[in-house]
This record gives C-alpha cells, sequence and structure tokens, in this order.
C-alpha cells in the first residue's frame, strides 16, 4: 500500500481519527472540569470525606460522561468516520467545526447551571425543568446568568481555552490510498470498530447483559446517596429520562403480604380524640415557598445562639399544633400541592410532568367541597406558572386567583410573582368574599431565587450567611401583616390555619447539610380559638400526611388512597418517604434508610449518627429487616396503583 503524506509523517493523532479523539478528550476534559467545579461549589452538601471516595466519584463518573458524550456527539462522530476523501477539507472541517460548538456548547452551558441548581433541587436536572418552567418569563435566565456572574465567567473562560485548544486538532496529515478498494475496506473497517465502541459508550458497557445505564446506576461509585448527582452529568440525565418517567412495576412481595405492611386504602374515617373537633370550620392552608425548618428559631432550640429568621413564626408556635419532625416529599415546588393535598407523593418525576397526571384522584378539597364547602387557591405568580392553575383545578378548586386578578402590576417583582405583603393582603381580602365553610389555599412566591425585596424594603430586613435569609424575615412580616388584618375579619375565629412549605433548600447550619436535613420542613396547625395547641416533638410527619389528618379534624368521612398517616393518630406507624435524585428514602424511627429500587444504598442511625457518616446495611440487619419491607411494600403500592389509574376507592 503506497501512502503519500503532506505533513506530521507518520503522526496517527494529524489524521482525521486523531483529530476525532483529540476533539473528544477535549469534551472529556469539559466534563471532568465541570464536575470538579460542581464538587468544589456543592461540596458542603456532597459529605464526602476521603480522597478514595473522591476519586470513585470522578472516575465513575467517566462512564456517564463517555455515555453523554457518545449521544451528543454522534453527528460530530459519523461525519469523522465517513469513508469520504475530502474529510480533511478546510470546508469539511468548517462544517464539522460548526457540529461539533453546537452540540457541546449548550451541553457545558447544562453542567455548569446545574452547579448552581442542585443546591435548591437536590438533584441533576432533566428535561421536566422545560415543562416546569415553561410558562415563566425567558429573561429569568438572562438574570440568572448575571446573578451567578461567577459561573458564567467560568463558562466564558473555558470555552475561550476550549476553542484555542480545539484549533490545534485540525487535521494536518492527508493519507492517500491509490487503491480505492484498499481505502474504503480501510475506512469502513476503522468505523466499524468505532462504532461498536461508541455503541459501548451509550450502553456503559460492551457485555450482551448489559443494560443501558440509567441515573440508578450512580449508586455504585458513592457512599451517600447525595453524591449521586456529582456521578452523572446533565446532559446524560436529559437524555436517559428523556421520555415520561414510568414507574417501574415493582414485585418485591405478593399484595396480601404488600397490604399487611402497609395499606393506602382508607375506608373510614380515623377515630382519635382529635376526630371532628374542626367540624364546619373554614381552612386556610399557606404554603411557604422555600420554607425550611432550618430558618425557624423555635424549632432549633438545640442549636445555641440560633435565633432564626421567622420572629413572626416563632411567636405563631406558642399558640400553634405543631409537628417538629416534618418531611418534604420532594424538591421541587411542582412537587407539594398534589402531596399535601391529595396525599400523591412525587413518582420521581413530578406528579404533575409525570404520564400519571392524568390519573383520577381523590383529594381533600374535593371532599370538602363535596361537604359544602367553597374554594378557593391563590399564587401570586403570573396566571399558567408552573400548572398550579390546572393542579388547583384537578384538586377540586373552584377559583383561582393570581397575578392577573391581583390587577396590579406595580407590584410585580419581575421574575416570579407579586411580592407576598401585598399579595396576602388581597387573599385576606378575596377570603372575606367566600361562603363559610371555605377551604383555600395560597403558594407565596418572594422567598425564591434571584432573592430580591421591595425598594422600599431595601436595607430593613437584615443579610444573613446567604442570600434568602433576607426573604425569609421579608415573609415572615407579610404573615404577619395577613394575620392582623385576618383578626379583623369574621371569619378568623372559625378558621384552622395550616403553615407549611413546598419543600427545602440548604441552608447554611451543618446539622441540615445532609440527606435528611434537605426534606426537613415546619408543620403548623393554628387554630384562633386555642383548642389546637400543642408541640410534637417526636412524632414523624410528611407531606402526605396532611390530607388524612384534615380529614380527621374536620370530620369529613370519605374512603381515599392516601399515601399517608393522620399525624394525630398515636397509633399508626409515622414515618416519612422523600424522592432523592432517582432513589427513594424512608425516615422510620432513629433510623433513615436509602434504596434505589433494586439495590439498598444506605442505612443510617441518624439519632446517633446527625450527619450520615456510618452506613449500618451491613451491621444492622434487624434495623434494615424492618424498614426494607416497608418501603418495598410502600413503593410496590404505589406503582401499580400510579400505573393502573387506582388513585380512588371504587364505590
Amino acid at each position: 500500500m503506497n501512502i503519500n503524506t503532506e505533513k506530521g509523517k507518520g503522526r496517527i493523532w494529524r489524521s482525521i481519527y486523531g483529530a476525532l479523539a483529540l476533539r473528544l478528550g477535549l469534551v472529556f476534559a469539559v466534563y471532568t472540569l465541570c464536575r470538579l467545579i460542581f464538587y468544589f461549589y456543592n461540596k458542603d452538601l456532597l459529605g464526602i470525606d476521603s480522597w478514595a471516595s473522591f476519586n470513585q466519584i470522578m472516575l465513575g463518573g467517566l462512564r456517564f460522561d463517555a455515555s453523554a458524550i457518545a449521544y451528543t456527539n454522534l453527528l460530530v462522530i459519523v461525519l469523522h468516520l465517513l469513508p469520504l476523501r475530502m474529510r480533511s477539507r478546510a470546508s469539511y472541517q468548517r462544517f464539522i467545526d460548526w457540529i461539533y460548538w453546537l452540540s457541546n456548547i449548550p451541553m457545558l452551558i447544562l453542567n455548569l447551571g446545574d452547579v448552581v441548581y442542585y443546591r435548591f433541587s437536590g438533584r441533576r436536572t432533566s428535561l421536566s425543568v422545560f415543562e416546569e418552567f415553561g410558562n415563566e418569563n425567558p429573561f429569568n435566565f438572562v438574570h440568572f446568568l448575571w446573578s451567578y456572574w461567577g459561573i458564567t465567567l467560568i463558562g466564558i473562560v473555558i470555552v475561550l481555552i476550549w476553542v484555542w485548544l480545539y484549533r490545534r486538532t485540525r487535521p494536518t496529515q492527508t493519507v492517500l490510498v491509490r487503491s480505492p478498494w484498499l481505502y474504503y475496506t480501510g475506512s469502513v473497517a476503522l468505523a466499524a470498530g468505532s462504532i461498536a465502541l461508541l455503541i459501548g459508550a451509550m450502553r456503559g458497557g460492551f457485555l450482551a447483559a448489559t443494560r443501558p445505564i440509567s441515573p440508578a446506576n450512580a449508586s455504585a461509585y458513592v457512599d451517600r446517596a447525595e453524591q449521586r448527582a456529582m456521578v452523572l452529568n446533565t446532559p446524560f440525565t436529559m437524555i436517559r429520562l428523556a421520555d415520561k418517567f414510568v414507574l417501574p412495576d415493582y414485585r418485591f412481595m405478593d399484595e396480601q403480604r404488600a397490604r399487611a405492611l402497609f395499606d393506602p386504602v382508607r375506608l373510614s374515617a380515623d377515630s382519635t380524640q382529635y376526630t371532628g373537633l374542626m367540624r364546619g370550620r373554614n381552612v386556610v392552608l399557606i404554603i411557604w415557598e422555600s420554607m425550611a425548618r432550618e430558618w425557624v428559631g423555635a424549632l432549633n432550640r438545640d442549636i445555641e445562639g440560633y435565633e432564626g429568621y421567622t420572629p413572626f413564626i416563632d411567636s405563631l408556635l406558642q399558640h400553634s399544633y405543631y409537628f417538629e419532625c416534618g418531611y418534604a416529599g420532594g424538591g421541587k415546588s411542582i412537587d407539594a400541592m398534589p402531596n399535601l393535598m391529595a396525599s400523591i407523593p412525587k413518582p420521581q418525576s413530578s406528579f404533575v410532568l409525570s404520564p400519571y397526571s392524568g390519573n383520577r384522584i381523590s383529594s381533600v378539597v374535593e371532599i370538602a367541597r363535596r361537604a359544602g364547602y367553597q374554594t378557593a387557591f391563590f399564587h401570586n405568580a403570573p396566571n399558567g406558572s408552573m400548572g398550579f392553575d390546572a393542579m388547583a383545578r384537578q384538586l377540586g378548586f373552584e377559583q383561582y386567583y393570581g397575578k392577573t386578578e391581583f390587577g396590579d402590576d406595580s407590584q410585580y417583582d419581575g421574575k416570579w410573582g407579586i411580592w407576598d405583603e401585598p399579595f396576602l393582603q388581597f387573599v385576606c381580602e378575596k377570603i372575606g368574599t367566600l361562603r363559610e365553610p371555605f377551604f383555600a389555599g395560597e403558594f407565596t412566591t418572594t422567598s425564591h431565587e434571584p432573592y430580591q425585596l421591595p425598594a422600599q424594603y431595601e436595607g430593613v430586613f437584615a443579610h444573613g450567611p446567604i442570600p434568602i435569609h433576607r426573604c425569609v424575615r421579608y415573609t415572615d412580616y407579610a404573615l404577619k401583616r395577613f394575620f392582623e388584618r385576618a383578626k379583623q375579619m369574621p371569619w378568623y375565629k372559625n378558621t384552622l390555619f395550616v403553615i407549611t412549605a413546598d419543600h427545602a433548600v440548604p441552608g447554611h447550619l451543618e446539622e441540615y447539610k445532609n440527606s435528611r436535613g434537605l426534606f426537613r420542613i415546619p408543620m403548623i396547625f393554628f387554630d384562633p380559638s386555642g383548642q389546637l395547641v400543642g408541640r410534637d416533638s417526636t412524632t414523624i410527619v410528611q407531606q402526605a400526611d396532611l390530607m388524612p389528618t384534615l380529614l380527621d379534624l374536620l370530620g369529613l368521612d370519605a374512603p381515599v388512597v392516601a399515601f399517608g398517616h393522620n399525624m394525630l393518630d398515636s397509633n399508626a406507624d409515622h414515618w416519612a418517604m422523600s424522592t432523592l435524585d432517582g432513589a427513594y428514602q424512608m425516615v422510620r424511627g432513629d433510623y433513615l434508610l436509602q434504596f434505589d429500587g433494586e439495590r439498598v444504598i444506605a442505612l443510617y442511625n441518624y439519632k446517633q449518627d446527625p450527619h450520615l457518616q456510618t452506613d449500618l446495611q451491613h451491621s444492622d440487619s434487624e434495623a434494615l429487616g424492618e424498614l426494607l419491607p416497608l418501603m418495598q411494600s410502600y413503593l410496590q403500592q404505589f406503582s401499580q396503583r400510579m400505573r393502573e389509574d387506582k388513585l380512588q376507592v371504587k364505590p
């Protein structure tokens, strides 16, 4: 075979194949750099405590990077492998350049965006984020770039260096094989071998028995569930979760044993000392955006010198019945409404974005409406935001009030909605027009990134260690003003107020920088008549418990499917389930169990090990033997009922 080389004699890396290897190598380097940035920005949440763990995560991440890069650079790879003699020509290379950058710059943006967003969501972003925020102002993204200018600047520097290095990968060797048969045979053979490597990279392995890797495979490289996000990369999760999430058809045990461990069907109301205590009362449910338990000083009395950021809530707790061990089921705002009002936890993908969003459901709102309650839901945001108006209707709310009904855009924060103080005054006013008894819900917005305040309050509310703290102070003040006005209303003393959160967000206290702290929220019941007052510091409660609890308090006897328990039932087996980046987490008794549907990730005794450092799955078989079957029973029934549209009790 006669070979004529124009430049770089004998240097394979100067050939079209060498150029491909170098260019893909640069992409791998950028993904690895993004993983390092992710680590340094979020290391307080990841809990990586040894070089061995760090190296395992970094090396394990390459497997997921290879899959994402193989998918996103498929066209780039094919263009390099096509058996065309023109592949080294300048015009052909310029075309490859365009495809290369269009394939990879957006992936860099996604990876760097998740460096920041992980602190709010606790997981890698999937395509559902575009549905979740599809109705929001697109200029919010520009504001995001400005707010986190440090990450934006890092991204720009990475691109500049990347471009500089890429220009040095242009093939400078022209290989001319005079025999067409040899040229095309050799090119096809190289292409076939490369395609085999490509398929292996996409699947995450080369064995025939290897299933295509999914986010769940990240568990093999971590010691703690919250570290999975560092193993993964955002393009990978978007690709693998591109289709609507379908719950697995779990079959851990026979149905009789599953229902003996946990039965979601409630044929009649619970019978407790509180049954019917609030019969005929109005209900106002206030869902406070990003209201972590960490913000409330009165819930953290064990932390010396800590006052928190909610002086009004602290004072209200003295006259309320509240639970100190409350947990959210998910990490996004859209997870809260079905969980709180229909006892439907997050099925990995948020319920409203899942294939099951059209399932027939039972909610405390609909049951109350059928019992004669007038129902209304309020949300500060533009109508249609995050689909809350549609979700409110599905839950049984007859009326919806948003930014449009508020009618004064001078009070709009320019990003998410009407400032909390004026909107809560509006809520109070409109509630006064409802016929009693009524069930009203309000979802606040101001304590949301980018954490802005109305101009008149700049400098009024002190900054804390992180930006959200002053917004928490502001919303606390807005609630104080709401209650000051509500006290003057004739419906006030006949109303049960429930205050809780949509989800928590990581703060600055070390006590909350773990997968348990990530979901801890307040759960407060305030009865102005003083009939319901107390502090529960031991019962574990969750968002899904609210529906059965309200049904009991209001004396509403209706058969329902509920994936929670009555918080006030001392005989119930109380525990909390949360969804953690593709895995499930159960808190029960003194223990916390993490399970991905196939294997146990970790078991902790959080009472003895509050920072979740010691995995007990191999040393405490008794605790594992109690929690794992219970979690499997729950997952099996939850999955089957979601898949088969059995979230209602048949008459």
